[in-house]
């Protein structure tokens, strides 16, 4: 199987190797502070990065090990240091995760996201196989950063449903 065809960009192989294209979006970020904070100056600030669209239309089963195949810049960097699979918050219309707080008392805590442990290696030139042995039912994504880049612009996620 060929390596997918841009950066960022992922598909899963089944057991019996056929392949699926995830879902590409690109992320809004969002800062909400609770109302306690407009109006006693008290209370946190919250950052999310946000997704329209309650579900992914890429579905698969749970109890059954994901392999993706996920393209990045090249495949001489440690894959934790670079590819993170995150598990969103979802409503009917969104899905989401936090990025960071800030509470007036409690202080500040980023990479707040709920991150998914996985096996990696590589996989041809600028690729690596990703492997996730087990994971619950819910909605997830796929962010490849760019280690080189001093910011990225747009963040595109490739995203999964676990049903």
């Amino acid at each position: 199987m060929d390596e997918p065809e841009y950066i960022g960009e992922a598909v899963n192989v089944s057991q019996e190797n056929a392949i699926t294209p995830l879902e590409k979006q690109s992320v809004k970020i969002q800062a909400k502070a609770g109302a306690s904070m407009y109006l006693t100056g008290i209370g946190k600030v919250k950052s999310k990065m946000v997704i329209e669209g309650g579900s992914s239309p890429v579905k698969f089963k749970t109890g059954i090990p994901l392999t993706f195949i996920v393209k990045s810049f090249d495949n001489k960097s440690d894959p934790l240091s670079i590819i993170s699979i995150v598990k969103f918050e979802t409503t009917k219309k969104q899905r989401k995760s936090e990025l960071s707080s800030i509470g007036t008392f409690s202080g500040g805590s980023s990479n707040n996201q709920d991150y998914v442990a996985y096996k990696s290696k590589k996989y041809k030139d600028s690729s690596y196989e990703i492997r996730i042995d087990s994971v619950e039912a819910g909605e997830y994504g796929i962010i490849v950063s760019n280690p080189n880049a001093l910011a990225n612009s747009n963040t595109i996620v490739a995203c999964f449903s676990v049903e």
